[in-house]
């Protein structure tokens, strides 16, 4: 099951490398303007968030940022 699923995110990576190196996807930092638009939001947004949203978020965002992390690493030993 777990090869499966990393052969499945190994493909996806390649992918989005294939498309980025041919143009079709481009990747950039997001502009001052973007960050404060957003930064903005998100604090309307959290402002509203009940104690048991605000753990389920916090949680969401943690295993969103381990799992960028193993595809990272997937991404350097190909």
């Amino acid at each position: 099951m777990q090869e499966r699923a990393a052969a499945e995110r190994r493909a996806k990576l390649e992918h989005i490398r294939k498309q980025v190196s041919s143009g079709a996807l481009v990747i950039r930092q997001m502009t001052r303007a973007e960050r404060a638009k957003w930064a903005k939001q998100r604090a309307m947004l959290e402002a509203t968030f009940t104690r048991p949203e605000r753990t389920r978020r916090d949680s969401v965002l943690r295993n969103r940022r381990q799992r960028a992390d193993r595809l990272l690493k997937l991404a350097e030993l190909d």
